[in-house]
Parts: C-alpha cells; sequence; structure tokens
C-alpha cells in the first residue's frame, strides 16, 4: 500500500514576525480618553493595541471618508443605519457586515467572527471575536441611536 503525499516545504517564517508589533497610545477602553503614567503618556503593544484600534475605528465619529487626513480604508459606515427603521434580523446582518469590512483592513487581524447581538430601546450592543496574529480577543461594541 502507498501513500501519495503532496512534498511541501515547510514554511519558517511567522505572520506575526513579519509585521512589526503594532502599538497605540493607551486609552481607556470606555471613553477612549488618553492615560498616563507619572504624567506622561505611555503605548501598548499587540492585542492591547489592536483593541484600542478596533474602538477608535468603530467609534461613531470614525465615520469613513469624513477625515481627510485618513485613507478611505480606515472608518466605517455605521451611522448609515442610524434613523432608519430596520428589523432587527437585518440590522444584526448590517452591522456584522459592516464591523468585518472596517476591521478586515488591518493586516494584524486575521478573522471577525462569533457576533451575539443584543438591542434594547435605543442601544445596541454587538460582541465579537477578533483573531488577531497574537491570538484572540473578545470585543464589544455599543451603539445609541440619538
Amino acid at each position: 500500500m502507498s501513500f501519495n503525499f503532496i512534498p511541501t516545504t515547510m514554511d519558517t517564517t511567522n505572520e506575526e514576525s513579519s509585521l512589526p508589533v503594532i502599538y497605540e497610545l493607551a486609552r481607556d477602553l470606555k471613553t477612549l480618553e488618553l492615560l498616563t503614567k507619572n504624567n506622561k503618556f505611555y503605548t501598548v503593544s499587540r492585542n492591547d493595541a489592536i483593541k484600542i484600534w478596533i474602538l477608535k475605528v468603530l467609534n461613531k465619529q470614525s465615520s469613513r471618508y469624513t477625515h481627510r487626513a485618513y485613507s478611505s480604508d480606515y472608518g466605517n459606515e455605521i451611522t448609515k443605519l442610524f434613523g432608519r427603521n430596520l428589523k432587527d434580523s437585518l440590522l444584526s446582518a448590517e452591522l456584522e457586515r459592516l464591523v468585518k469590512e472596517a476591521l478586515i483592513v488591518n493586516p494584524y487581524i486575521k478573522k471577525i467572527d462569533n457576533f451575539t447581538f443584543k438591542k434594547e430601546g435605543s442601544k445596541v450592543e454587538l460582541t465579537f471575536t477578533v483573531t488577531t496574529v497574537y491570538g484572540e480577543i473578545e470585543q464589544e461594541i455599543n451603539y445609541y441611536k440619538e
């Protein structure tokens, strides 16, 4: 009995090593205000930095195409959903699509999945899992209709 294996070469390069370590200024995860230690701003790296980047990108003020300083890949289009009378199932599907479109441009993010959607009145809570080159992180985003 013979086993026909396709010969492969071992790729010893790691995706993590091909990208420089990601850094962000440390921020409060609720308010996004910059944090200080000894009256100085400091940075965080890896998944902590990616969490902050995600919160900044998915912030309501980070609408895509509104700030010339950023490329058209940066930001989100979630505010287009506000003021529309969408069924919960459609709102959930659209939020998932828009979140994936906003985040997948980051080369450190490999997969976004496990979405859960909860709506109470005008508050929408979205939780999901982000798989990065450094591992998995759980993310929660809240939106309020104004």
